[in-house]
């Protein structure tokens, strides 16, 4: 069934494209195209090597049908020299067969990012019918309701979200009723997070337990959702405003896009015991909200998710499976000040585990912030900015001090780092030996 996704939807998009077919323009007149090369070059610091070495083209086409309808196609060639990040080619068993990149070799990968059609039904309903982004929250740094696209930890956070958001097949429709904006979003495309292998620079070892001396470990394959229907992901937005304040209200029932790693200790004759690890994808739902306010120079800022059955690897010896489960309780605080050509914003994290269980590297109630300072110069032709994120409980983060100068109107330079700090064992401080200085470049024609 799931084979048969693409050929139905390319069918419904033919379909839709001569129904919104209205009036006649010359191919000239309707068709775009764009391409953008980028070059992003790593060094690391600790090992004083070359991190990474990529080349990156994203062509784009559109094609306008109507004044209310549209084609979007989003390619990416990506090429990265040392294959360094992603040794090799990556199984991709977390991605659906529709959604896979394309391998040529072990340093080349096609992708189709995006392509989607857009039209308004009836004059008031907006349908995005396709593989695309839907973007839910607006935090720096770190995600919170952003969760409807899965996400490539390739570079673990350090990735722009556009890039390292996995574009989904979807449908999104958006309309209005009164004083509210409705979007309704539909996802049969069962792709979850593009997790690393374990020699890979950016693998977040600080999410697994170690096994117990003499015991070894054995991974077994990932349980994964496949019907087209039944395990769908679906959300509503409703989004409102009102006293000054733009507000949404979310909802998502979905697959969380990291497994569950479920474990038990087998003991095998004449031999050591054996860690197994059954990774499985879990169902959740989650509750949330956003709110921004305009006021004089600044602007309020807040996300709001409760997560409804979250799993959580434990230390618990009773543990059912090594796995305890609680609703979990996120938010995201934060100011932003402008004055000139100054930008300031500050922001505070809350995770909170609303169970007392005994999670696995992590406090029951866990708190980052973030502060980032930006100013243009030059008539704008020049940028400097920089993000700090900070744990509070663990004491570790990582700062990205950035220069980015546009040579012309096409062609844009930057000049970047990324520093972390910390404990090896916490989710930054792990990465204190991946900390780089980064030289690329953007040119789009």
């Amino acid at each position: 069934m799931l084979t048969k996704i693409p050929l139905l939807i390319a069918i419904l998009l033919s379909f839709l494209a001569l129904k919104a077919q209205e009036k006649k323009k010359t191919f000239k007149e309707s068709f775009d195209a764009n391409l953008i090369v980028e070059s992003d070059n790593s060094f690391g610091f600790k090992d004083k090597e070359i991190q990474k070495t990529e080349l990156i083209l994203k062509p784009e086409f559109s094609y306008k049908l109507t004044k209310t309808s549209k084609f979007v196609l989003k390619g990416q060639l990506y090429n990265e020299l040392n294959d360094n990040l992603e040794n090799g080619e990556p199984q991709q068993e977390s991605v659906s067969d529709f959604s896979k990149r394309y391998f040529i070799g072990d340093k080349t990968n096609l992708e189709l990012r995006e392509f989607y059609f857009y039209t308004k039904v009836f004059k008031k309903i907006r349908l995005t019918l396709g593989k695309q982004q839907i973007v839910w929250g607006e935090t720096d740094g770190l995600k919170l309701l952003d969760v409807i696209n899965p996400q490539n930890y390739r570079e673990f956070v350090l990735d722009d979200f556009e890039d390292s958001r996995i574009p989904l097949w979807s449908v999104k429709s958006e309309f209005n009723i009164k004083k509210y904006g409705v979007q309704l979003v539909w996802i049969p495309d069962n792709t979850y997070h593009i997790t690393q292998d374990f020699n890979a620079p950016f693998f977040t070892k600080s999410l697994f337990q170690s096994p117990p001396k003499g015991v070894t470990t054995a991974f077994n394959s990932t349980k994964k959702p496949s019907n087209f229907i039944t395990d769908s992901d679906v959300g509503v937005r409703l989004s409102t405003f009102k006293k000054g304040w733009d507000l949404t209200f979310n909802y998502f029932y979905y697959y969380d896009d990291l497994p569950v790693f479920y474990s038990n200790v087998l003991i095998v004759e004449n031999s050591n015991p054996v860690l197994s690890i059954d990774p499985k994808f879990e169902r959740q739902y989650l509750l949330g909200m956003t709110l921004n306010k305009v006021v004089g120079s600044s602007t309020l800022r807040g996300e709001i998710a409760y997560v409804f059955d979250q799993y959580f690897s434990s230390t618990n010896p009773e543990a059912i499976q090594g796995v305890e489960v609680s609703d979990q309780y996120k938010s995201a605080l934060g100011i932003d000040y402008i004055k000139g050509e100054y930008v300031l914003s500050v922001q505070l994290f809350s995770d909170v585990i609303m169970t007392d269980i005994d999670a696995y590297n992590r406090d029951q109630f866990e708190t980052n912030t973030s502060l980032l300072i930006s100013k243009e110069m030059m008539n704008d032709n020049l940028k400097v900015e920089a993000i700090w994120v900070h744990n509070i409980n663990h004491k570790d983060g990582f700062v990205r001090p950035k220069l980015s100068y546009w040579l012309n109107t096409s062609t844009q330079l930057f000049l970047s780092s990324d520093l972390f700090y910390g404990d090896k064992t916490q989710l930054y401080g792990q990465f204190k030996d991946q900390s780089r200085v980064s030289l690329g470049f953007k040119w789009g024609i």
